[in-house]
């Protein structure tokens, strides 16, 4: 009976050993590999490739989606479209955007005068060809706007010191309403705003009337503010002032007679000169 070498096992046991360890070896990395986000079989150089594709993909795709705010635009986050039809362009939506005023233009389009609470005017523009659907926003209404970012360097040197704009708004629509009435009258690069504590307010109530002043390099700190109230009835006048303090606002309070004439109280501002408009209503 043949027996084989003891020799001949001792080898065959060692190969053997040797081959488990090797896979167990080659197991373990792979392991690691796959938890290190890196796919076997992939060079770290490919997979870097892949992961900055992937990322320029979602990032291309929250520039034409996602919502934006009135910085971003004015950073020049998004392209801009090549002409005022909105050629090429990327579409954005800001929303909580306050209504200063609309104005129309020369060429037809609708200037939509908003702001965020942080730039003082940034200016939208509603169309010809979307102003029969989109109709007009209100003065004082908070809105939210969808359109196309657009760099229009011809108002770039003008007082909103940006040639970015929504143009044109291909959709907006009222989410709430608010006491701010602002002016946007521009004194050597001064804007003004000013808001009141209720508008409209009952008679016998007390307003405060808070004014905020904003000039390229931001809030404007120490300024001197005059504030002139005119009475529906127009037989009173009262006078106040204030000094705007670091964020570049005052206040000023009283308390409005029970038996005053119901309606627009006109108030003028003064701020280093420059004079602002405003009103708000008072009701019986």
């Amino acid at each position: 009976m043949n027996r084989a070498h003891p020799t001949a096992h001792r080898g065959i046991s060692k190969a053997f050993t040797v081959t488990v360890l090797v896979i167990i070896v080659l197991a373990g990395l792979a392991l690691a590999l796959i938890r290190s986000g890196v796919t076997p079989g992939l060079s770290f150089n490919s997979q870097t490739s892949v992961s900055q594709a992937n990322t320029s993909a979602l990032i291309t795709q929250t520039k034409m989606m996602g919502t934006a705010t009135l910085n971003d635009l004015i950073a020049g986050k998004f392209p801009t479209a090549l002409d005022k039809a909105g050629t090429g362009g990327v579409t954005v939506t800001v929303t909580d955007l306050r209504v200063i005023y609309v104005r129309t233009e020369s060429d037809g389009d609708w200037h939509v005068a908003v702001t965020d609470g942080v730039i003082p005017v940034f200016i939208t523009e509603i169309t010809p060809s979307y102003q029969a659907a989109l109709g007009q926003p209100q003065s004082g209404s908070i809105i939210q706007e969808t359109g196309i970012a657009y760099c229009d360097t011809v108002h770039e040197t003008e007082s909103c010191n940006t040639c970015w704009e929504i143009h044109p708004v291909t959709l907006w629509h009222v989410i709430g309403t608010t006491t701010m009435a602002a002016t946007t009258k521009v004194n050597a690069g001064l804007h003004a705003s000013v808001s009141y504590a209720q508008n409209p307010i009952p008679r016998g109530s007390a307003q405060a009337i808070t004014i905020q002043a904003q000039d390229s390099d931001g809030a404007v700190v120490g300024a001197f503010v005059s504030v002139e109230v005119d009475y529906a009835s127009g037989s009173t006048i009262h006078t106040f002032s204030c000094t705007t303090s670091s964020s570049g606002s005052c206040s000023i309070t009283w308390t409005i007679g029970s038996t005053s004439t119901p309606g627009t109280f006109q108030v003028i501002v003064d701020i280093a000169g420059g004079e602002f408009l405003s009103d708000f209503t008072v009701t019986a």
